[in-house]
């Protein structure tokens, strides 16, 4: 084992990087994030409706999305409301992946 590669400490670009693709593959949080992406600001209520989980889990999902700064919120009367913190990136993440998936549906190993 290369000793010199495993005693620096990972940069931290790559950790946050790898902290948002590790909720991006959570289906729920990426269920979250889909449904923010097409509705815009939602209060938990409604998510919870949309995404058939309990408002507790629903929550607990928007707090570690919140985290990641991929989520902003704000309470008003009737709940508190969340939206996609930076929709032009998330979406193009979204977009990357889906069509990668089709690729591999398809079967495609290279660029055509």
């Amino acid at each position: 084992m290369n000793r010199e590669v495993h005693d620096k400490p990972m940069k931290e670009i790559l950790y946050r990087e790898s902290r948002v693709a590790k909720a991006l593959g959570d289906p729920a949080k990426y269920t979250i994030i889909d449904l923010l992406l097409r509705h815009g600001p939602i209060n938990v209520i409604e998510i919870a409706k949309n995404v058939h989980r309990s408002k507790s889990t629903v929550s607990h999902h928007l707090s570690k999305l919140k985290s990641l700064e991929l989520v902003r919120y704000e309470a008003k009367i009737d709940g508190v409301y969340y939206w996609i913190k930076y929709p032009k990136e998330l979406r193009a993440i979204v977009k990357s992946l889906k069509m990668f998936i089709k690729r591999t549906q398809r079967g495609l190993t290279h660029e055509t």
